[in-house]
């Protein structure tokens, strides 16, 4: 899980990438953050990464992202 509460755009889509650079094919990263652009900005690197965005909750202010890494290109 990446915690990125209390920060701001590009801090949670730089976090993922960082995660996901070393996860294997298939693991599940879920995202915590309360920045409201995190629920455009982690889905639309996920697309261009090749990720697959499985869920995108709001909880109050807290969205919480679950993406499934894809197998490396």
């Amino acid at each position: 899980m990446i915690d990125a509460l209390g920060t701001w755009c590009p801090v949670p889509v730089g976090l993922l990438r960082q995660a996901a650079a070393t996860a294997p094919p298939g693991q599940v990263i879920e995202v915590l953050a309360d920045d409201p652009l995190a629920a455009v900005d982690i889905p639309a690197w996920c697309h261009s990464a090749g990720h697959e965005v499985m869920t995108v909750e709001y909880v109050g202010r807290i969205i919480t992202t679950r993406v499934r890494i894809s197998p490396r290109r």
